[in-house]
């Protein structure tokens, strides 16, 4: 989620939350998980040439130019709320960005093969089935990472997790995450069904004191098919 054109006056804090969470862990994290997305669209469109992909909510790109190395066959459309900034318009890596309210996904039906939400839909306050149903009307398949809480300590931990990640580039902290439970029934109010779930992903082995307080448990990506 963390985006450099987010509209945010950065004091000291903010910059010195950025710095920490981008000499901690974004490389790590976007290098691990690029590998993980791209290898399981890979394996999901193995039979194709190119792989039409969309990624909801894309922040700063890095996630999406990430896999484009890992799956060289993925051709990507990036988009999200934020208006792009008129020095941005130009750049090439910009290209491939869009602006969008936030629900209404401005693309026709079947327009991609894949949808992504990485790290997005626990920022979203509001109900997210029409979003989830815009990306399944755009999409055949629709892939999702994001967190899972398991009570008090999950949560606060994760919620300290996107202060640090988030927080300074002015992207909302979440109350509550996802459950198994409720995101199970998520999926299946938007006319979808998992065809695929892994739970437990390694963000942190990296560092020393974080890895023993962070569990990969409250990680998961997820693969949604049509019912």
């Amino acid at each position: 989620m963390s985006s450099p054109i987010v509209e945010k006056e950065k004091g000291l804090i903010e910059k010195s939350l950025i710095n920490i969470h981008q000499r901690a862990s974004h490389n790590n994290r976007v290098n691990i998980l690029s590998k993980l997305l791209g290898d399981r669209i890979d394996s999901l469109f193995e039979n194709k040439k190119e792989t039409r992909c969309i990624d909801i909510g894309c922040g700063d790109m890095t996630i999406a130019e990430n896999i484009a190395i890992v799956n060289t066959k993925t051709n990507w459309t990036c988009i999200d709320i934020h208006k792009l900034p008129e020095e941005l318009k130009d750049s090439e890596k910009w290209k491939k960005y869009k602006q969008f309210d936030g629900t209404t996904i401005p693309f026709e039906n079947n327009s991609f093969d894949c949808a992504l939400f990485c790290d997005v839909l626990h920022h979203i306050s509001h109900d997210l089935t029409p979003l989830i149903t815009e990306a399944a009307r755009v999409a055949s398949v629709v892939i999702i990472k994001d967190h899972f809480e398991y009570g008090f300590y999950s949560r606060n931990m994760l919620k300290l997790m996107d202060f640090v990640g988030n927080w300074g580039y002015g992207v909302s902290i979440p109350e509550y995450y996802f459950t198994q439970k409720n995101f199970e029934l998520l999926c299946s109010q938007s006319g979808l069904k998992i065809a695929e779930i892994t739970v437990g992903i390694d963000l942190y082995s990296h560092l020393p004191f974080v890895r023993n307080v962070l569990s990969p448990n409250w990680q998961f990506i997820s693969v949604l098919k049509q019912q």
